[in-house]
């Protein structure tokens, strides 16, 4: 609308650099009747390779509805079997972190917000499934977990040593996928 009119489109929550996603979301409106499968078919015809819109609907839910989502971080480190129980009992400790903010770094106990689903080893990684808040106050980034483990443990790595890619989003109950 207005002299320049230009789309305007809102994502939901952020990802980190480098971070992968089986489940964005992206909010805009259109000005006519289209169906879901035309819509999906138009951006698909655009997006980059890799990029794929899978389903597009009326929303039932706000974004700052959200409050969980699920991560898959795998690390590759050497004997990676052998860290599946240590990990287990470290993640069941206080998770102690340093958050940096805009206003800001502060020491901070999220264990609360971090809920594990399951540790193994999977073809010589180290596989982590964990559920971490997201809701605008208590934000758990994947990253400060895979800190926490590797400070607690030892463990040596790089950046490049792991992969994050999140795999579902929840409303605030942490049960009910986001729609």
């Amino acid at each position: 609308k207005g002299f320049n009119p230009h789309p305007k489109t809102v994502f939901s929550v952020p990802l980190s650099v480098g971070t992968a996603s089986l489940c964005e979301f992206m909010d805009f409106k259109i000005t006519e009747e289209v169906s879901g499968e035309v819509i999906c078919s138009t951006l698909n015809s655009v997006f980059p390779d890799g990029l794929r819109a899978i389903d597009a609907y009326e929303p039932t839910s706000k974004f700052h509805d959200i409050g969980w989502a699920d991560y898959e971080i795998r690390m590759e480190i050497a004997n990676a079997d052998g860290y599946v129980e240590p990990v287990k009992a470290a993640l069941g400790e206080p998770i102690v972190i340093e958050k940096t903010t805009k206003i800001g770094t502060r020491t901070l106990d999220v264990s609360e917000y971090v809920k594990i689903l399951s540790v193994t080893e999977e073809n010589g990684e180290l596989v982590l499934r964990t559920k971490l808040c997201c809701d605008d106050a208590n934000f758990v980034n994947p990253k400060y977990v895979i800190e926490f483990i590797a400070g607690k443990l030892g463990i040596p790595g790089e950046r490049d040593d792991y992969s994050v890619c999140r795999t579902a989003v929840y409303l605030e109950d942490g049960e009910t996928p986001f729609r």
